[in-house]
């Protein structure tokens, strides 16, 4: 599953044809569904003038046989509209003006991930059955679907697994809306235009990579191709393409590595990390150009990225900024064109997500951030604290060019809230405010 997400939250009106038929709104169709969206994947998406959210957080693990039909406000589905200058009105009370539950489902959880195609919003919860022993079952995941504006709700999947053994991405092809499920191993696509099917793709799967357009999730192909990797009965791994559109496997490749695990797909680019017969018993990252010729011959065409072996490593904002890359004591920025490494940490930091030359890191109760790009060019080494806050809560995270979307505790609940981070320089103060609506017992109280 996702662990962080990226996405660019602008009010250019980009026009795409989807072609997808609404079915169950309660009420007249509000949105002009041939506009795209941004931010899908997170806890925030935006289409045109309006703003699709988890009203904050509910871990699922509170939930119990008495409280399973509960109709979550606190983790609801809401949307709200942009006044003329782009922005929310708030209420006396601080809760956005206009904002409109469109399902009752808990929506904000661990596993929050919401998406918006067409005339409808794709979303996870947890599944609020019991089996047959009586046993809860709200580890797992049901997805389901939605309509902009309310309305009945449709099931498209339930897992059998728990949240913590699925991988998950909803994509848009070719006028279709495809869920693809790795579960425990075995993949699956699920089409969740018109009549809901599954199909198993393949099983055994060791490693794999769900790409996902942050900013053209609808007319970028090289977004619907998902790789993964697998043991053939020879003990041989091989790497997989398929395309979301397709039914079966496009190609494979065999690879002569002791270990392969894919990390990621990004600018064009098939990231993994490998250890190779004959060389160190260490991992190394690699690259190479994810298209079939250049994978069919990877021994030629991969790029070496890091020189020693590394305990995580992270893709930054554009292909030629560098990465980032953790020992177990410190984190570094490894160049892009010599693969040198320089601490820009004297510690392993708990890095949340990576923006516009910044890396938000968890720090106490503080969420702090680093200029990389200042230290590329100077050595500085600034840190600026983001929010401090008591009962800061960070479960999950968002992110866009102007915006740090996390969880913080007011009142008895967990809500979710926008810290606006762009053009703030060092020594001002960050604007925060909430993205929902407060429950009436949680509403802070204003200081005369």
């Amino acid at each position: 599953m996702k662990k962080f997400i990226t996405f660019s939250l602008c009010l250019l009106l980009c026009v795409v044809t989807l072609g997808l038929a609404g079915c169950g709104k309660s009420k007249k169709e509000t949105v002009d569904t041939t506009i795209a969206t941004y931010g899908n994947g997170g806890t925030v998406a935006m289409r045109g003038d309006y703003v699709y959210f988890v009203n904050g957080y509910n871990s699922y693990t509170t939930l119990d046989k008495e409280n399973l039909s509960t109709k979550f406000n606190v983790g609801g589905l809401y949307r709200a509209k942009l006044n003329e200058d782009g922005a929310f009105d708030y209420d006396e009370n601080g809760s956005v003006v206009g904002a409109e539950k469109i399902s009752s489902h808990l929506v904000g959880f661990e596993s929050t991930s919401i998406y918006v195609f067409g005339n409808h919003v794709y979303y996870a919860t947890p599944i609020t059955e019991v089996d047959k022993d009586g046993n809860l079952q709200t580890s797992k995941l049901e997805f389901r679907r939605v309509a902009i504006d309310g309305g009945k709700t449709k099931q498209l999947y339930q897992s059998k697994s728990n949240a913590d053994d699925i991988d998950y991405e909803f994509y848009y092809a070719d006028g279709m809306v495809y869920l693809v499920v790795n579960e425990n191993g075995t993949l699956y696509r699920i089409k969740c235009t018109g009549e809901v099917s599954k199909q198993k793709i393949d099983e055994g799967i060791t490693s794999l990579v769900l790409p996902r357009d942050i900013d053209d999730v609808f007319e970028s192909d090289g977004y619907k191709n998902i790789y993964y990797t697998k043991t053939n009965d020879d003990e041989k791994i091989e790497i997989y393409n398929y395309n979301v559109l397709a039914s079966q496997p496009q190609y494979k490749k065999s690879v002569d590595y002791k270990t392969c695990e894919l990390v990621d797909y990004k600018f064009g680019h098939l990231y993994y990390k490998a250890s190779k017969a004959g060389e160190p018993s260490y991992t190394l990252y690699y690259r190479v150009d994810a298209t079939k010729n250049a994978i069919m011959n990877m021994t030629s065409t991969e790029e070496k990225i890091t020189k020693t072996e590394y305990d995580a490593f992270y893709l930054l904002d554009n292909e030629t900024s560098g990465y980032i890359a953790q020992s177990s004591s410190k984190t570094y920025y490894i160049d892009y064109m010599t693969n040198e490494a320089y601490p820009i940490a004297d510690s392993k930091i708990e890095i949340m997500t990576i923006r516009n030359n910044y890396i938000y890191f968890k720090s106490g109760n503080d969420i702090k951030r680093i200029n990389y790009y200042d230290f590329k060019t100077n050595g500085d080494k600034t840190q600026q604290s983001v929010l401090t806050v008591d009962g800061l809560q960070v479960y999950d995270y968002d992110i866009d060019d102007n915006n740090l979307y996390v969880y913080a505790k007011t009142g008895s609940n967990t809500y979710l809230y926008s810290i606006k981070v762009s053009n703030v320089l060092e020594g001002e103060d960050f604007e925060r405010n909430l993205l929902g609506v407060y429950n009436e017992d949680d509403v802070p109280e204003i200081d005369e």
